[in-house]
C-alpha cells in the first residue's frame, strides 16, 4: 500500500513490492509529495466461533 502525505488513505494493496515502488515514485512525482510504501507489522483477527469436537473417544460405549 502507498501514502502519499496529505492525502486521503490508501485504497489499493499491491501484491509485489515492485509494483508499490513503481506506484510510489509516480505519485511522489505526479503531487510532488512524499510518498510512503507501506507494510504491516501485526495483524489481529477477531474469531467468532469456538469449535469442540464432542465425538467420543474410540471404543467407548456410546449411551444410547
Amino acid at each position: 500500500m502507498i501514502y502519499v502525505e496529505g492525502q486521503s488513505s490508501p485504497t489499493y494493496k499491491h501484491e509485489k513490492l515492485n509494483s508499490a515502488e513503481t506506484e510510489a515514485k509516480r505519485l511522489a512525482k505526479m503531487l510532488d509529495r512524499k510518498a510512503y510504501v507501506l507494510c504491516s507489522i501485526k495483524s489481529f483477527e477477531v474469531n467468532h466461533f469456538v469449535v469442540e469436537d464432542c465425538r467420543p473417544d474410540i471404543g467407548d460405549d456410546l449411551p444410547f
